[in-house]
């Protein structure tokens, strides 16, 4: 499905972890580390141990694929 990203908040000058980047963009952190694998946009290992994504990479990115990205739908049956 679908889904578009919200990137409003999000700072060319910042490197975001893949936790806070998850939680400002929602997408989950196994999309984001799987669109990094696939070379979408590079997430490294900081000093202190972190995933981490710079913003100015990733916004160059979500902007070339206008916002959007394709994402495994997810049903939650009661």
């Amino acid at each position: 499905m679908k889904y578009e990203m919200k990137v409003e908040e999000l700072d060319e000058g910042t490197t975001y972890p893949v936790d806070v980047l998850a939680g400002m963009t929602g997408l989950g952190f196994d999309t984001i580390r799987k669109l990094g694998k696939e070379g979408k946009f590079p997430v490294v290992r900081s000093s202190d141990g972190a995933d981490v994504v710079e913003g100015k990479a990733f916004l160059s990115w979500a902007q070339s694929v206008n916002n959007t990205v394709e994402v495994e739908k997810t049903d939650y049956k009661h």
